[in-house]
């Protein structure tokens, strides 16, 4: 893939952030690259230089949205780590399952996900986009982080166990973010505390030692 200059970069994030305001204003289905185009303050051929249709351009968006929670590439986790301990580990989920709940409960991502749901009945497709974008890259971190564990025999689960075990981990997160944030109005959205976060690992932890 080329890498773009700091002026392209500018240019994308340019259209990124004119599709991101039109779509939590008018919906997916009712944003149209020509508005985004007009409020981007672009050319037509620029939008399409970046991105081939607004599928593409919607996964975008969810990218930058979730920047915050790209634990992998931010933290580096599973790029020479070593987990030799159960508190290290713990201590680790903690600042982990803490970062994807300040994450997901963003208003421009609650905002983003219900035009999701409320447009997949009509176009399937952006359901693998979410999927993508999300739940796997998470999924996907915590799987790492307990293969780590494992290769250490911190604790012991089956290798081909490990993703199960992760979901065991994200599904009473996503409850949280759900329950209290997907579900109410955004003013009375809640972030699970650091104390809930800390009840979570530590009856986790103890499921799988």
């Amino acid at each position: 893939m080329t890498k773009l200059s700091s002026r392209a970069l500018k240019k994308k994030e340019q259209i990124q952030l004119a599709a991101q305001r039109l779509f939590l204003e008018k919906g997916f289905s009712n944003t149209s690259m020509d508005a985004i185009t007009k409020e981007a303050g672009v050319s037509k051929q620029t939008v399409y230089s970046y991105y081939k249709s607004k599928e593409d351009l919607l996964y975008d968006v969810f990218q930058s949205l979730i920047g915050e929670i790209d634990i992998e590439n931010k933290f580096k986790l599973t790029q020479n780590i070593e987990i030799n301990t159960i508190d290290e580990l713990t201590t680790l989920l903690k600042m982990v399952a803490e970062k994807i709940s300040e994450s997901l409960v963003q208003p421009e991502y609650l905002g983003m996900t219900r035009i999701i749901l409320a447009e997949m009945a009509y176009f399937p497709q952006l359901g693998e986009l979410f999927k993508e974008a999300v739940p796997t890259q998470v999924i996907g971190t915590i799987r790492n982080i307990l293969s780590q564990a494992n290769k250490k025999d911190v604790i012991k689960i089956k290798e081909a166990d490990t993703d199960v075990v992760a979901r065991m981990l994200i599904g009473p997160l996503l409850t949280y973010i759900l329950l209290d944030g997907l579900l109410v109005p955004k003013y009375q959205v809640t972030i699970p505390s650091r104390e809930k976060i800390a009840s979570i690992i530590h009856y986790f932890i103890k499921s799988i030692q």
